[in-house]
């Protein structure tokens, strides 16, 4: 599950901090969306879970711009989002 996750959420933020000349935010932005959708249909105990999966990762991840990125992941998936629960 941690590698999966670390795997998911690396993945998703080099697409985000890809240049929109490189990848094309109308192609990219349903990906995220289908995600967030997907991640929605989880208990609130394995979004959380989750959540700290993605936080831990950050905190193992040298570049501090990806980290700040990681960091932000599990609000932008509306993991933590309390409105979900």
């Amino acid at each position: 599950m941690i590698t999966l996750a670390d795997a998911l959420a690396n993945l998703l933020i080099s697409i985000d901090m890809t240049d929109d000349d490189d990848v094309d935010p109308d192609v990219c932005v349903p990906w995220f969306e289908d995600i967030a959708d997907k991640f929605n249909q989880l208990s609130v105990e394995d979004r959380h879970r989750l959540a700290q999966i993605i936080r831990e990762v950050a905190s193992r991840e040298p570049d501090a711009q990806r980290q700040a990125a990681l960091l932000e992941t599990p609000e932008h998936l509306g993991l933590e989002d309390p409105d979900a629960e």
